[in-house]
């Protein structure tokens, strides 16, 4: 078998990720139980990681990487498993040396399809979905590989979450905000019970800055599970210093610290993941052997793709994968503080479980010209649905419907002088599709 048919194998799984606009989270599709069997059978092998445990509506996938990138500037050997990816599955389990490679995928999948198959069998459980899977072979590739530590995104809320049969170091909550709300609930204080869903007895747990409802169903969860309490801005103080297209610095002060230092990625919400990956690893200063110049080391090297990424400057191109309202707050903030451009011209898609309107309306001030364009999923809203919706808010928009993306880029940067900005958002789908555009397929 070769790499594409182990891919088709863990295919034939069902995937939620595909199906989010008409699923529910309850426990028959979202089941812990089935999970750990499945890993039972596999030797139990997330028994043997050191995790940190990250969950969020915004920045937990840039935090994750910040807190690798910071490990493995400290010389551990450390793995990062995050979803979904953006142009490989491979993407989504790592170690200090790169992404799993093709060779290692193979032998993954043919050490445990037979775990896989049996967990298949179960008469109640009913067989893994795709998430569980990969899940599993991450945890087992990471034990396999001997690591350190292991830093593990949730893919979906926290509290049924595939990743949450690990027992973490610490459990590290973002910026809870309204996504997947059809699923997670309709109110910050639903979402906010989901997310601390990770909180494990008695363990440390840290929350980034929270609209005051997520603080408080957090702090009570923890109460409940005699966690180990912190909140960043309690920890902390900080200060943007300055910045340039290349990244920003920022002042960090606290009881027994005040450095300055530099990340390679844009926006005020990126300093605020910064210093929640910080507190992560600044409460385990005890265990771990990491000073503030391996702290400033790993923050200028941390690599997080796809997010406000700076592809071309004539014109200027940027990919982000911002897919919500608030991420669209976030990326429009940015683009408001840091950017300096003409004309914004558009690219986006998006899926059809997501606030069109809302995303929609919040960049419209900013742009220009609206490219629309269909996502590689059945799940997309077409373009034209998208230039109706921003008809009904601006009927003067000057919009343009397009079959791909390729034909998009290439109109865009026909009538895109050097002086404009040329952004491409919307989901991650679309974000991925740019990046082979730009740099080429990865598989």
């Amino acid at each position: 078998m070769s790499y594409f048919e182990r891919l088709n194998y863990l295919n034939s799984f069902i995937n939620y990720e595909k199906r989010l606009d008409n699923i529910t989270y309850e426990e028959k599709k979202f089941y812990l139980e089935r999970m750990r069997y499945l890993l039972k059978l596999m030797g139990n092998p997330q028994d043997n990681l050191q995790a940190f445990h990250v969950a969020g509506t915004k920045g937990k996938g840039s935090t994750s990487a910040m807190i690798f990138s910071i490990l493995k500037e400290a010389g551990y050997k450390v793995g990062l498993y995050t979803s979904p990816h953006l142009q490989s599955i491979r993407e989504r389990i790592s170690t200090h040396k790169g992404s799993i490679s093709q060779e290692e995928f193979i032998d993954l999948i043919d050490y445990a399809k037979p775990y896989i198959e049996e967990a298949k069998k179960h008469p109640i459980f009913g067989p893994p979905t795709f998430f569980e899977v990969l899940t599993a072979l991450a945890f087992l590739y990471f034990y396999i590989k001997k690591l350190d530590y292991v830093v593990i995104e949730v893919g979906l809320g926290g509290r049924l979450d595939a990743t949450n049969v690990i027992n973490p170091l610490v459990s590290i909550i973002t910026p809870i905000g309204f996504d997947h709300m059809h699923i997670l609930g309709n109110t910050i204080e639903k979402i906010a019970f989901e997310k601390a869903g990770i909180i494990k007895e008695g363990k440390i747990v840290i929350s980034s800055i929270q609209k005051e409802e997520a603080e408080k169903v957090i702090a009570k969860v923890a109460k409940e599970r005699n966690a180990i309490y912190y909140k960043i801005d309690n920890l902390f103080k900080w200060e943007r210093k300055d910045f340039s297209l290349n990244g920003q610095r920022f002042l960090l002060s606290g009881k027994d610290i005040n450095e300055e230092f530099f990340i390679p990625l844009l926006g005020e919400h990126q300093i605020v993941n910064a210093i929640t990956a910080f507190g992560a690893i600044y409460l385990l200063r005890d265990k771990l052997s990491i000073d503030y110049e391996t702290v400033r080391e790993g923050f200028k090297k941390v690599q997080w793709r796809g997010r406000f990424q700076i592809v071309s400057k004539s014109p200027l191109t940027i990919i982000d994968g911002a897919h919500n309202v608030e991420s669209a707050i976030a990326l429009r903030d940015t683009l408001k503080n840091y950017v300096n451009f003409n004309r914004l011209f558009l690219i986006c898609g998006l899926m059809k479980d997501k606030d069109a309107e809302g995303f929609l309306k919040i960049l419209n001030p900013l742009v220009h010209s609206y490219n629309f364009v269909p996502l590689s999923s059945h799940r997309t809203r077409s373009p034209e649905e998208l230039g109706n919706i921003v008809k009904s808010f601006n009927a003067d928009a000057n919009i343009n419907l397009h079959t791909n993306f390729y034909e998009a880029i290439n109109f865009v940067k026909k009538e895109a002088s050097p002086e404009d900005l040329i952004l491409i958002t919307g989901s991650l789908y679309l974000a991925g599709e740019a990046l082979n555009y730009f740099y080429g397929n990865l598989d």
